[in-house]
């Protein structure tokens, strides 16, 4: 027995339903299958059973849908394209900036270095041709041994990438010889100028102490005018005592005891004067120094926080912080071509979903 029942999709769009209890064929010899509307998530609403209306094999045969139709019938249906979101291509299009800088600076950086070791013009020509060629092939191997990988030639992706191990090799170490050099350049010369304001400071200091004990505040002249008077008081042991520098008998020390305390307020007084002008001179000396405390305080700090964190658990010296920013500084320009494979694969993947 055959019923038809009539199917509301849509409100405008009236679908009929075969539904066969197996006891009877459709006019093809075959089952007859739910039509591609009643595929769609929409709910079913059963006609009552009075407007109910029984069709002709004619409609039958127009209403059912074969199972070998269903396919092509549902392919043909129009379906919006997925296009590549907006986050997608940015994201590939700021990794592929990154990349690029990396490559320039890469580039800049390995090739200036390779470049240094030559001894003649040819030489560094030469240099640093091999040290671009280098790192272009650490930048491109990448790209091309992932389309080789899917193109399926496996010998030649698997060969593609152990050139670029190489290349990445020989283009950490002119990378790590370039930052080793010029970090430890810069370093040397900060703990130069470190030290030369920390001896400077020592001696102001030194000479400040030195010249505030001294309470005497008479000028030289000042004090040479005053001694060429008290010597007439002297006149008597004059001879005697070589002008009371060689006193040794009570009546003589009587005698130039004034010249003898104007004398030593003289050599007070220019004492003083010495010390004013190397004071002058060292804070004109240190002036123009900047003010550096260690030679590098980026390690030394990263070390005390890396301490203070850890409660004293993880305890690294100034020089492994070192190690790990020359580390760091070597090996991310050198990835610039994993980089750029990564923002190729994303504009790749979605332009697959969107053929899809």
């Amino acid at each position: 027995m055959r019923e038809i029942v009539p199917l509301k999709a849509c409100p405008e769009i009236e679908v009929w339903w075969d539904h066969d209890d197996g006891r009877e064929l459709g006019p093809n010899g075959q089952p007859t299958v739910m039509s591609v509307a009643a595929a769609l998530p929409a709910p079913v609403s059963r006609s009552p059973a009075g407007k109910r209306a029984i069709a002709s094999p004619q409609q039958d045969r127009g209403a059912t849908v074969n199972a070998p139709d269903r396919g092509a019938i549902i392919g043909s249906m129009p379906t919006a394209p997925n296009r590549r979101g907006a986050g997608r291509i940015i994201l590939a299009l700021v990794l592929g900036l990154a990349a690029a800088g990396l490559t320039v600076v890469g580039l800049t950086v390995n090739t200036r270095f390779a470049a240094s070791f030559g001894q003649t013009a040819e030489a560094a020509i030469l240099l640093a041709a091999i040290g671009l060629t280098i790192d272009l092939l650490a930048i491109v191997l990448p790209s091309a041994a992932a389309q080789l990988w899917r193109d399926h030639n496996i010998v030649s992706a698997s060969a593609a990438w152990a050139i670029w191990l190489i290349a990445l090799g020989m283009t950490l170490l002119a990378a790590i010889g370039f930052a080793a050099t010029n970090i430890g350049d810069g370093v040397a010369g900060r703990s130069r100028l470190a030290a030369e304001a920390s001896a400077l400071t020592a001696d102001v200091a030194r000479l400040r102490i030195e010249r505030g004990g001294i309470a005497e505040g008479r000028s030289v002249a000042t004090i040479e005018a005053e001694i060429q008077r008290a010597q007439p008081a002297a006149a008597a042991v004059w001879k005697q005592t070589a002008g009371c520098s060689d006193v040794t008998l009570a009546s003589s020390g009587a005698a130039c005891a004034e010249v003898l305390r104007l004398r030593q307020a003289l050599g007070a007084a220019q004492r003083r004067d010495a010390l004013d002008a190397e004071l002058r001179a060292g804070e004109i000396r240190l002036a123009p120094l900047p003010a550096i405390v260690t030679s590098d305080p980026q390690a030394t700090m990263a070390a005390d926080i890396l301490a203070w964190i850890s409660a004293g658990r993880l305890s690294l010296t100034p020089h492994d912080i070192h190690r790990l920013r020359v580390t760091g500084l070597t090996v991310i320009p050198a990835l610039a071509g994993i980089i750029f494979l990564f923002a190729t694969t994303l504009l790749r993947a979605g332009r697959r979903r969107s053929v899809g």
